[in-house]
């Protein structure tokens, strides 16, 4: 979408490509992104860094997003209830997304609060939406992050060969969760050799502004 050229600035937009932006649109296109990246596997929004805390120490790890939604600032992603990030999560609902796309050189910061869902409408209904394959994951007899004296995926040979019933894979929906990012403010970066821009969405104090990079 950006490239490094016919990049020019006025007070209260930025044009990139012949294409203007109010900051308004900018915000929008920001969405826009975030809604293709939950809808395009191939997208590299697809595949956003997530953050934690535990106590005092910060965890990162790639998740999928599954469903962005402009309207009620909403991102959502799926995890095992017995993973690590769960229990953060229970603990400190604060978290942060990163997402990159180095074709662009496009970033997204996104800040927010999270609710969990776990064995509700929400995840009855997104579990039985969850291919065979995806239910693997959920399928383990340890729990993530368990330790293991062999490399090993923590799935039985059936299970990870998928020979396995949609029926047999029941039993997962007892640890699926979905993580719902309420978000709380959002930040565009784009890096350019030219000069990079920046902009900040604070949804808050409803106050969107331009941002030295």
């Amino acid at each position: 979408m950006y490239k490094e050229k016919d990049i020019d600035q006025t007070k209260d937009e930025v044009t990139i490509n012949s294409i203007s932006f109010s900051i308004d649109e900018l915000e929008k296109d920001c969405w826009i992104q975030l809604v293709n990246g939950a809808i395009k596997s191939r997208s590299p929004f697809h595949t956003p860094c997530v953050a934690t805390l535990n106590n005092s120490e910060v965890s990162m790890r790639t998740v999928v997003l599954r469903k962005a939604l402009p309207l009620l600032k909403e991102l959502r992603f799926h995890t095992d209830t017995r993973s690590n990030k769960w229990k953060e999560l229970q603990n400190n609902d604060s978290i942060s997304a990163l997402f990159y796309d180095p074709s662009t050189r496009v970033q997204i910061r996104v800040k927010g609060k999270v609710i969990l869902h776990f064995n509700d409408e929400m995840t009855s209904e997104a579990w039985q939406k969850t291919s065979l394959s995806s239910r693997r994951c959920y399928l383990t007899e340890a729990s993530p992050s368990s330790f293991s004296t062999i490399p090993t995926s923590g799935l039985s040979e059936e299970v990870e060969q998928e020979d396995f019933t949609l029926a047999e894979s029941e039993v997962g929906a007892q640890h699926f969760g979905i993580v719902t990012i309420q978000v709380k403010s959002l930040e565009w970066l784009w890096l350019n050799h030219a000069g990079h821009r920046r902009a900040f969405f604070d949804y808050v104090n409803d106050s969107y502004r331009w941002m030295i990079p």
